[in-house]
């Protein structure tokens, strides 16, 4: 066999890998990467939730691309939030509002996002905390989260029960935690060379309790440098809001008090506000720096293709505002999270200040992707808004219980709870919601323009008042 006849069959062959490869990325499609962050609030730096906030990664994935920074969750606790946003509707049409199941829920039958990418020819990886507790292996490859280590015999003071006061530097290093674990085996399918596409979704599960990682992030945060939140100058915050809201500000999502005291009276009272806050923040600035190992690996896409890049929180979370802690309730710092998509077309560094809400994920990358939306989705795409930031939208919807329903406008929140009750806040003059207008008559014809757009005919299910009666007689 002559040289010649050699280097001819070596090409020929080279030619034919570089052929099919092209031929991969030549199908148009892109691949799809959704982080999703567990109880994180707009407490980082682009969103300027907390002056002590440490977030580079975050920052610098929304400098990349747009940040959406009127998002907001559509229901305040994990599995209404994320099967809502897995499946694309809303809470109020299918009656899942509580992480306790209700009797009436629908059972959805549409697919889920995993599923319509799936079944668009991508190969699907799924890893760390994407639905709400235990579901079944899907797609080609599935991590379920990875366990925590724990703080020593007799230090451990978590208990889902009680109040948010299990804050803890823990004796080990990242590379021994459950988000660490789940963002290398990330970066390994990340590396995997396909014909297909791929879509990925991972869960990182801090900042959500126990609000214990390694030391050195605790160590970021001296105690004597936190920032509480801010209250009213003079005023008492609860002196204009309804009795139902203070009942809710009040609750724990719906579980007992700890000895008749709140969570907000027990954290004060032990003189733990600053320390819990300390833990959550050290929690963020963990987390944050293990989405940035994931995200570096981004930089180059093995498959040769084009990338989105999506990272939303499940919902916000109080740390005192309103006298209120945790989730479970239906205020800006319950419902606000971060909302940031990368991708060709997304202008670096721009902002939309349009409402979007999580139901908007499933047809934002569905359309993003090139793909046509199903019908059966709720939500509406960003790709207008990416196209041109100004574009208006529709309000974001937030549901908390059967009848409990928030309007978040641009400017304007409105609440209207299940007994009638109702609070109104100018977000331009009152971006903290201390002063309820929903009773003052100079605001009478915009309360009724948001009134309009609550959803009428919602599906029934557990009232929040079977709550407070069992657990604020």
């Amino acid at each position: 066999m002559t040289r010649l006849f050699i280097t001819f069959i070596i090409s020929a062959f080279c030619s034919i890998g570089l052929a099919v490869r092209g031929y991969a990325q030549s199908d148009g499609k892109r691949d799809i990467v959704l982080i999703i962050v567990d109880d994180l609030n707009d407490w980082v730096g682009c969103l300027g939730g907390h002056p002590n906030a440490k977030s580079p990664n975050i920052d610098a994935l929304a400098r990349s691309g747009m940040l959406f920074s009127q998002a907001y969750c559509n229901s305040p606790q994990c599995r209404p939030s994320r099967t809502s946003l897995m499946h694309g509707v809303y809470p109020f049409n299918t009656g899942i509002y509580f992480n306790v199941k209700g009797p009436n829920e629908i059972k959805i039958k549409t697919p889920t996002i995993h599923g319509f990418f799936e079944s668009n020819g991508y190969r699907v990886v799924s890893g760390g905390k994407v639905f709400h507790g235990n579901h079944d292996n899907f797609g080609d490859a599935f991590l379920h989260r990875p366990k925590d280590p724990k703080p020593p015999r007799g230090k451990d003071n978590f208990n889902a029960m009680r109040a948010p006061n299990d804050g803890y530097p823990l004796q080990v290093g990242d590379h021994e935690m459950g988000d660490y674990k789940v963002a290398s085996w990330a970066i390994e399918q990340w590396k995997k060379q396909t014909d297909r596409p791929l879509f990925m979704s991972i869960g990182f599960y801090r900042p959500h309790r126990p609000l214990q990682v390694p030391k050195r992030w605790f160590e970021l945060f001296p105690l004597q440098s936190i920032n509480r939140p801010a209250e009213p100058n003079g005023i008492n915050d609860w002196a204009d809001m309804p009795e139902f809201a203070r009942k809710l500000a009040r609750s724990h999502a719906h579980k007992p008090m700890h000895e008749g005291l709140s969570d907000h009276e027990y954290i004060v009272k032990n003189d733990e506000w600053d320390s819990t806050i300390r833990a959550y923040l050290a929690s963020i600035a963990f987390v944050d720096s293990q989405i940035g190992r994931f995200l570096k690996s981004l930089e180059r896409n093995p498959r040769g293709r084009e990338t989105i890049v999506m990272l939303v929180s499940d919902h916000g979370w109080h740390l005192g505002e309103k006298k209120h802690w945790c989730k479970g309730a239906i205020w800006e710092q319950t419902t606000h999270i971060p909302f940031i998509v990368r991708g060709p077309g997304v202008k670096p560094g721009s902002i939309c200040t349009q409402p979007v809400s999580l139901i908007d994920v499933y047809p934002s990358l569905v359309d993003l992707a090139n793909l046509e939306i199903p019908s059966w989705l709720d939500g509406e795409s960003i790709k207008l808004q990416i196209n041109d930031p100004s574009k208006p939208r529709s309000p974001a919807i937030s549901s908390y219980g059967n009848a409990n329903t928030s309007i978040r406008t641009n400017h304007w929140r409105y609440i209207r709870y299940e007994d009638g009750s109702e609070e109104l806040y100018d977000h331009r003059n009152d971006p903290n919601e201390w002063f309820n207008l929903a009773n003052k008559s100079d605001f009478l014809k915009i309360k009724n323009k948001l009134i309009n757009m609550i959803p009428e005919d919602q599906y029934p299910g557990l009232k929040v008042q079977k709550w407070f009666d069992n657990f604020q007689k």
